[in-house]
């Protein structure tokens, strides 16, 4: 909202930078109420004079540097999301949490205004990430270990529950928008229903609990890339710090073993390749406990000699740094310009009015609905996400606002489909031939009835899913369907795709989508006999990917026909 001469997804980027720091500083001020909360956690340190809180704010804000550069948090910063505003509500809600139960047991006479700013972040961050709901078990044991089981208790949680739900009024911003049309309408919550799904993520359920060998593969990845998050001389500080709790405040050892276990439960029953970002409170539980296994280390040297002080001081010290030099290259997305390229190549390409069926949200769907939408280029091209409109009745409305012409063309096949899907969106018994049908046979109208006018291209990894009467012509990025061959059409898909980190899940589906199109242009060029752009082409491919099976076979298979 500055005004700015910068464009909006630069000043979107800066602001979500800004508020990662912010859940730094945030973490910085909930580590030191935790450790002054000595009513609430009962902690057994007795002498707490100035010195000594100056020693736990060294070691909390060492350990604040430390969380900050670990490597998801810290990327947190680089893309935009909801997870950096998901931090700083997370820590706000434990801060005002703390604090609220050290009033009520200081000042019992009345509910604590703390508490009362608790209940209402605690909406808020529930409206901004459902996770929030993973801090319940510590909340509900130290909540209950605290005041007990008594009536009272329960009647305070009945009055904080009116200001819980002001924090989740702003959900009725979501109908009040939906029904005023917007550009993205996502999952249309206008209507009762569709908001009751939309808020309470009913389309991602079908990737939870997905079995035994998707939390085997979740918690292997977790264990395996926790060194990438820390280095080992922060995971031996967290050990210290579980030592140092466990000595000296086993009920806040407690608290934040079952903020860890109860997220960490969670996450490995999720089968989505970006896991990384609903681990982040247990990233927030290891920062607590490096505060105190830094705390621990100073506490036992504050009477050492004058350079062993120093020496150990420097060292911590040195932990951020660390941090930063380990996990730098990872997350840093200065050279990532991936889907900036792919939407220019991609619109360079295409004719006028093209339709588009693609599955390539992260490089394609999502950027371009940038450059229609706020940049206002390609606006006459049509954009299909194809698992949304699989999947998902509440595209079609998108689609009608954005491609009326297309929606008429297709209504009859259109509403076969929807009678179907709509059984399938309400656990109603469906045939899965039927469904599948009447899938193929919308994509099918909507290539016929788009044809005429709009030439229509596919991404090469749906090529199953359309008639084979039509003939593939690589046209870029893209396969064009035509019902007469035409040569003029082809474009090469090769073009200068800045190298990024091929260990990123994003980067991987990108370099096996831009593989597959080069792949089918050497297949083109050779039938064609023009050998030289074959072999151009598949050396791209193994340029990207040098163990692909596929180009080796068509290098061998050239080199047998010279």
């Amino acid at each position: 909202m500055i005004p700015s001469i910068l464009e909006e997804i630069v000043r979107l980027n800066l602001f979500v930078a800004v508020i990662t720091a912010t859940a730094v500083g945030v973490f910085f001020k909930t580590s030191l109420v935790i450790h002054r909360s000595v009513v609430v956690f009962q902690q057994k340190y007795k002498k707490r004079n100035g010195s000594y809180e100056n020693r736990f704010m060294f070691a909390a804000a060492n350990a604040s540097l430390i969380l900050g550069f670990s490597t998801t948090f810290w990327s947190q910063s680089t893309a935009l999301e909801v997870y950096a505003l998901h931090l700083v509500l997370l820590l706000s809600t434990l801060w005002m949490f703390v604090r609220g139960l050290e009033e009520e047991l200081t000042e019992p006479s009345t509910i604590s205004r703390k508490f009362i700013l608790f209940a209402f972040i605690l909406g808020l961050s529930f409206s901004n990430h459902m996770t929030t709901i993973l801090m319940a078990p510590g909340f509900l044991w130290l909540y209950f270990r605290t005041f007990g089981l008594y009536r009272e208790s329960f009647q305070r949680i009945f009055k904080l529950s009116i200001f819980f739900i002001l924090g989740l009024s702003v959900y009725f911003y979501l109908p009040l928008r939906s029904a005023h049309h917007p550009v993205l309408d996502w999952g249309h919550p206008a209507e009762l229903e569709s908001f009751f799904w939309h808020v309470s993520g009913k389309q991602f359920r079908v990737w939870m609990f997905s079995g035994w060998g998707v939390v085997q593969k979740q918690f292997i990845y977790y264990v395996g890339n926790f060194t990438s998050e820390f280095s080992f001389f922060t995971i031996a500080c967290i050990i210290l710090g579980i030592a140092a709790l466990f000595r000296e405040s086993r009920r806040l050892l407690i608290f934040l073993v079952l903020l860890f276990g109860s997220t960490i439960a969670y996450a490995v029953n999720y089968d989505i390749f970006d896991i990384d970002s609903y681990f982040l409170l247990s990233y927030l539980v290891a920062g607590f406990l490096i505060a105190y296994g830094i705390f621990f280390i100073i506490e036992r040297i504050k009477e050492s000699q004058l350079w062993v002080k120093r020496i150990l001081v420097f060292l911590c010290c040195v932990f951020p740094i660390i941090q930063i030099v380990q996990n730098w290259e990872r997350v840093n997305e200065s050279e990532n310009r991936i889907p900036q390229q792919f939407i220019e190549k991609a619109f360079s390409d295409l004719e006028p009015h093209a339709v588009v069926l693609a599955s390539a949200w992260d490089y394609f769907i999502s950027p371009s609905l940038y450059y229609q939408w706020i940049r206002h280029e390609r606006n006459d091209v049509t954009i299909i996400d194809e698992s949304l409109l699989q999947n998902h009745s509440w595209y079609f409305l998108q689609l009608e606002r954005h491609a009326s012409w297309l929606l008429k063309r297709i209504q009859p096949s259109s509403q076969l489909f929807l009678i179907e899907l709509n059984k399938f969106e309400h656990d109603e018994p469906f045939h899965f031939t039927v469904i599948q049908s009447q899938w193929r046979y919308l994509l099918s109208q909507i290539v016929e009835q788009s044809l005429p006018d709009h030439p229509v291209y596919i991404d090469p990894r749906l090529d199953q899913e359309f008639s084979q009467e039509y003939h593939r012509i690589p046209a870029g990025l893209f396969l064009r369907l035509v019902k007469n061959e035409d040569t003029t059409y082809y474009h090469p898909a090769m073009a200068h795709f800045t190298a990024w980190k091929n260990n990123q899940p994003v980067a991987k589906d990108f370099t096996r989508y831009y593989c597959t199109m080069l792949m089918r242009d050497a297949y083109w060029l050779a039938k064609h006999r023009e050998m030289d752009g074959a072999k151009k082409a598949v050396q791209e491919v193994l340029h990207h990917d040098p163990g692909n099976y596929e180009a080796q076979w068509f290098v061998t298979q050239i080199s047998k026909g010279e």
